[in-house]
């Protein structure tokens, strides 16, 4: 791909980062329309060990926000169990490349919370004690009737603090974040290819 990448207008200066891809045995077109339909329900459904691994991540906030007596976020934010909120369309380049945007406290294990914001706000957004996720899927013909699926997920932090903090974290946290996405991906792979059969194979039966 010779076009700069979406995600490098919206968080082009990261502090860790996580990059995956896989071969798909379909056009580029199926493939783009299997990443696109998924979300982190679809993946969790397919995969239950996420679930599972959504839990434990959240367990610790959880006890921390009832040892601290919180009961409601502020309205600028969302409790963890509305994450799907809380990840919003930055832009796309339908068929090409999408990018996914997320702000919130998530520097250490007692950490989760969200925060509301729209796509403009993305980019500029620099109140202390966040840190922000831009999670990109590009997909590139790969040879006749395949597929080269990528994703990419960028985290910055927005104080000395939080990135202190997060540095430390993401040793533990970042080969989990690896592992959900290339389940992601693998998912993607499998309902591309099983649509694309779905439509060559009534053709090899006439």
């Amino acid at each position: 791909m010779t076009e700069k990448l979406l995600i490098d207008e919206y968080l082009p200066e990261y502090e860790a980062h996580q990059l995956d891809a896989v071969v798909v045995e379909a056009p580029p077109d199926a493939a783009y329309r299997a990443v696109r339909d998924l979300d982190p329900d679809k993946v969790a459904q397919a995969v239950p060990l996420l679930r599972v691994l959504g839990r434990v991540r959240a367990f610790p906030a959880a006890i921390a926000d009832r040892i601290r007596g919180d009961t409601e976020p502020p309205p600028e934010c969302l409790p963890a169990e509305e994450y799907q909120a809380a990840f919003v369309l930055l832009d796309e380049r339908p068929g090409a490349e999408f990018v996914v945007g997320m702000i919130g406290k998530f520097m250490t294990a007692t950490q989760l919370e969200f925060r509301r914001f729209e796509p403009g706000e993305f980019t500029g957004f620099e109140e202390p004690g966040y840190g922000k996720v831009a999670l990109n899927f590009v997909v590139q013909p790969y040879g006749p009737g395949r597929s080269l699926l990528t994703t990419e997920t960028r985290t910055a932090t927005t104080d000395a603090l939080s990135r202190n903090r997060f540095a430390r974290y993401w040793t533990v946290v970042g080969p989990f974040a690896g592992f959900i996405m290339r389940r992601w991906l693998r998912l993607a792979k499998r309902n591309a290819e099983s649509a694309e059969r779905d439509v060559v194979q009534p053709e090899g039966q006439q």
